[in-house]
């Protein structure tokens, strides 16, 4: 199956204002600055937009805003996620209809049950379940560190069988995994959840990151992207390994508590989080 996106895909913040709320004129600056950076996609409602803890409301007002502004600018992957598979059709059907007769490249995106886990056999109906009622390009994102549970490549196979699975983020922080898996499922895209991790997952065969670290610049993401891509390995590991600390230092703590830290010090957002995240500095 085609991949729904190569390259860098931005995992954005959902930036507040010191009261929490959600401040939708920076919203609308950072999606605008990714358009403008040529992200090859855009993860909206995702771990790093602390989905867990914006209401439904929220959450479907967060959609409609950024469908009206990113259109068939740049693709859009919505996560979705969470452990009732109910809520979570629900919350995709209201992309299908916050969507309808608008050009938008649509994906969501699915973390595997997190807190009540379930069997392989479990998690192989969960997204059954999910993909057969809404119809939705789905991406499985599996992140043991989060959910408490690990899809395994041999799952991750059974899996991708399912219409509707158009790509895998695997963040186990498992480079012997991330190989397993890409090929386990031949074909089907699978993206590096770990921006530390970027170069050597694209050299196992992931097709793209889905990232933290281009909420600040695409740019140096996406160039090494291309010289790998281009043959020039050399040159990657070079600028990779340049970056590498300022990748390892977003994630020193809980992410997005570091990115959003990052971000306030361009002046782009306010540093606030709602709890249990605290803001550093």
């Amino acid at each position: 199956m085609k991949p729904f996106f190569t390259g860098i895909a931005t995992a954005l913040v959902t930036p507040f204002n010191q009261d929490e709320t959600i401040d939708f004129s920076a919203l609308r600056i950072l999606i605008e600055r990714q358009i403008k950076l040529k992200a090859n996609a855009i993860v909206i409602l995702g771990t790093t937009g602390e989905i867990s803890t914006l209401s439904l409301k929220e959450r479907h007002e967060v959609i409609n805003f950024a469908v009206e502004i990113i259109q068939d600018k740049i693709p859009i992957i919505f996560g979705i996620g969470g452990n009732n598979p109910t809520e979570i059709i629900d919350l995709g059907r209201y992309i299908i209809r916050a969507t309808k007769n608008k050009k938008c490249k649509i994906a969501v995106m699915v973390t595997a049950p997190y807190y009540n886990k379930g069997t392989p056999d479990g998690i192989f109906k969960f997204y059954q379940a999910i993909t057969t009622a809404l119809k939705l390009p789905t991406i499985i994102y599996n992140i043991p560190a989060r959910t408490g549970v690990n899809i395994t490549p041999q799952n991750m196979a059974q899996i991708t069988q399912l219409p509707f699975i158009v790509g895998i983020k695997e963040a186990s922080g498992n480079l012997h995994q991330i190989t397993q898996t890409v090929n386990l499922c031949p074909n089907t895209a699978v993206y590096c959840g770990d921006d530390t991790l970027a170069l050597p997952a694209y050299a196992v065969g992931c097709q793209g990151i889905i990232s933290v670290a281009s909420n600040i610049d695409v740019l140096p993401l996406k160039e090494i992207w291309l010289l790998f891509t281009n043959g020039e390995n050399a040159l990657a590991l070079q600028k990779f390994q340049k970056q590498l600390p300022f990748y390892e230092s977003l994630f020193r703590v809980v992410n997005p508590i570091p990115i959003k830290a990052e971000l306030a010090k361009t002046g782009l957002i306010k540093n606030v989080l709602r709890l249990p995240l605290t803001p550093i500095e």
